[in-house]
């Protein structure tokens, strides 16, 4: 016991050190006086150096020299703007006074490449408090979420699934509207006319990224949306417009607007693998959209044929088996849609179960005159979570007894719902948070050895980025969280599980996924029941509290793309006024705006935005691992021993994120 008290406590210290041992700031600093000649070499996409430390109050000199293509520079928040040529001669320099403390980011103003508009580097004018400053709120905030969860959120007989919840139905406009057949049509339509717009851009337009319709609004400004709004807020919202599953929904149904034909739910059910009837192809999709993103963000043809893989999959799947399986089983943005979407603060549930149990018929699932059956396979009277629920609000015009609801609620009351947990859902949670991490590295970073391995500069390069991509999300990041689940139940209970029998787990994780492969039925999900507290029971087996727990990575994981999201979009949102007026980079001026240039909106704002999201982040996964423990025990002593090691783990991801981004 002590001996494990001890190993704890040494991880603790050691994390807490080593973090303070990779503070940049510390190392590099510029003496003061004088002016500093700095030589910048640029070439794609890397500036060298690619860090640059001085004093406040130095006058510094600058000099770039391209060394392949033409570049350019632009530094955030100073009136300091380059342009050179190989073999310039002489090279073009700028004088300035680092006046103003803190990280600036230099840019490349001249489109170099296809990843052009993450060629980043960085100047560091001293002292520069920012990210000790974050480092010591993340502690701040991780002891006083443990602490007020302790003194406010620890009664058990307060279920985080409870509270109030207000019914957005109860308005007749609101109500009327979503039982319309024209309600969902009306949202297709105008998001079919931009899909036309950035597929016929995607393939005609202009093969420059920054220069695109297709790359610039479906992955800034669509993609900005999505984390911004249509997730924390909407839930599934997107579900609900996405155009992407209209034409199958219309092959299948032979209708627009009206009921059409509709296909007996069972042809769905039975013929649909049962090995894939979970999110691992979810995964896994999303795993090689993320492993290609340096070439489908950047090149609009990948753009253009990712985008149409998608709408015949979704296409193909609905005239095969009828229902939206793609969306349920296949489509890799509906997987981490859906695991977010139990953190928004709406959803559609039954107004009285009993109505719905009384309903021999069951109109929700075969469909009537008015609706159709749920296209997304669900029974919406056992509706207890957002994940799977796509809001297309057939539902609401299937039900003969208008017992349907659109309700506001708490965020994060998924979360804490037992029933429907999975090892597929909380990998799922694990590889979004790990993308996320490998997305700050590569794109925000000013790292060009990594931008050059995921641009496939040379194929062992990229080779290795596959393998260190699938051991980051697959192995390291729920690896490590496994093993201060082990840690945590073994501090709690006095002594730890044998590594044979803990990490037994490995294996049949290893038989789930080949049986995925052979195509056979998988496991049975761990958990279920109810949300009942175990008192005086002990902790529940390591891959019980694993999939429990993993939970917790949800809210730190979505904060963490929202604040990865906020450093590309206020950089690079501007792209997309000129192409409002020439979306094909044909020439075209419709609006007046083609000849609007690139503007950096507030880049001195994101990190005052990024730093309260993480934290926030952070303190509502504390909040949700803590309450989650409580229906294991409810024995202080035991649940604070339990979590610690991930509270670690969690404040040790907040850490690295800071010292990314900061």
């Amino acid at each position: 016991m002590n001996k494990l008290r001890w190993l704890l406590l040494s991880l603790i210290v050691l994390g807490l050190f080593t973090l303070m041992l990779i503070n940049p700031n510390v190392i590099g600093q510029a003496s003061a006086g004088g002016t500093r000649e700095i030589t910048i070499q640029a070439r794609s996409f890397e500036y060298t150096p690619r860090q640059i430390y001085v004093q406040k109050g130095e006058t510094v000199r600058l000099t770039l020299i391209a060394d392949d293509v033409t570049h350019g520079l632009i530094l955030e928040n100073y009136d300091v703007e380059l342009e050179s040529v190989p073999r310039q001669d002489p090279p073009p320099t700028v004088e300035f006074v680092a006046d103003k403390p803190g990280l600036h980011h230099f840019r490349c103003t001249v489109v170099c490449g296809p990843l052009h508009p993450f060629m980043v580097g960085e100047l560091i004018v001293e002292p520069y408090q920012k990210l000790p400053i974050a480092w010591g709120l993340t502690l701040v905030v991780a002891f006083a979420s443990v602490a007020a969860v302790q003194r406010w959120g620890h009664d058990p007989n307060k279920d985080p699934l409870g509270g109030w919840v207000f019914e957005l139905t109860r308005f007749e406009w609101i109500r009327t509207m979503l039982k319309s057949r024209w309600f969902q049509f009306a949202l297709f339509v105008p998001n079919l006319f931009f899909f036309a717009v950035i597929m016929a851009a995607a393939f005609f337009g202009s093969p420059v990224g920054n220069a695109n319709f297709a790359i610039v609004y479906v992955w800034i400004v669509w993609w900005a949306a999505l984390k911004f709004f249509f997730i924390p807020i909407g839930g599934r919202l997107w579900c609900t417009m996405c155009p992407l599953p209209a034409p199958g929904d219309w092959l299948d149904h032979r209708s627009f607007v009206a009921k059409g034909r509709e296909r007996a739910v069972s042809i769905a059910r039975k013929a649909w693998p049962k090995s894939l009837r979970n999110l691992w192809p979810q995964n896994l999709g999303f795993l090689g959209v993320c492993l290609f993103s340096a070439f489908i963000i950047t090149r609009p043809l990948w753009t253009g044929v990712v985008l149409s893989l998608f709408i015949i999959g979704a296409a193909v799947t609905s005239v095969v088996y009828g229902r939206r399986i793609f969306c349920r089983y296949l489509c890799p943005v509906s997987g981490f849609t859906g695991m977010y979407s139990m953190v928004a603060p709406v959803e559609i549930r039954v107004k009285d179960a009993q109505v719905c149990k009384e309903h021999t018929e069951k109109t929700c699932i075969t469909g009537d005159a008015h609706g159709y059956g749920c296209p997304w396979l669900n029974y919406p009277g056992g509706l207890e979570r957002n994940a799977f629920c796509g809001m297309c609000t057939e539902c609401f015009k299937s039900c003969p007894h208008d017992n349907m609801a659109l309700n506001v609620r708490p965020f994060g009351r998924d979360l804490f719902v037992i029933k429907g947990r999975g090892v597929d859902e909380i990998y799922n949670a694990f590889i979004m948070l790990a993308c996320a991490l490998i997305y700050i590295a590569v794109y925000l970073g000013p790292w060009g050895v990594l931008k050059d391995m995921a641009n496939m500069a040379t194929v062992p390069q990229y080779l290795l980025y596959a393998l260190l991509f699938f051991l980051m999300n697959l192995v390291i990041m729920p690896g490590l969280y496994y093993v201060a689940v082990w840690l945590g139940k073994g501090w709690a209970e006095g002594g730890l599980v044998p590594a044979r029998e803990a990490f037994a787990f490995v294996p049949e994780l290893w038989r789930a996924f080949m049986a995925f492969v052979r195509r056979q039925p998988t496991p049975k999900k761990a958990g279920g029941g109810s949300n009942v507290t175990l008192v005086g029971m002990g902790l529940p087996p390591l891959k019980r509290l694993f999939t429990d727990y993993g939970y917790a990575i949800v809210p730190i994981g979505l904060a963490g793309w929202i604040a990865f999201t906020i450093a590309f979009a206020l950089v690079d949102i501007s792209y997309a006024i000129p192409l409002l007026s020439d979306p094909m980079g044909w020439g075209w001026d419709i609006f007046g705006t083609a000849d609007y240039g690139w503007v950096m909106y507030a880049p001195h704002l994101i990190p005052y935005l990024q730093i309260p999201i993480m934290l926030g982040g952070l303190g509502i996964s504390i909040y949700t691992v803590y309450r989650i423990a409580i229906n294991h025990t409810t024995e202080k002593k035991l649940i604070f021993r339990a979590l610690t090691p991930i509270i670690v783990y969690l404040v040790a991801v907040t850490a690295v994120f800071f010292w990314l981004v900061l």
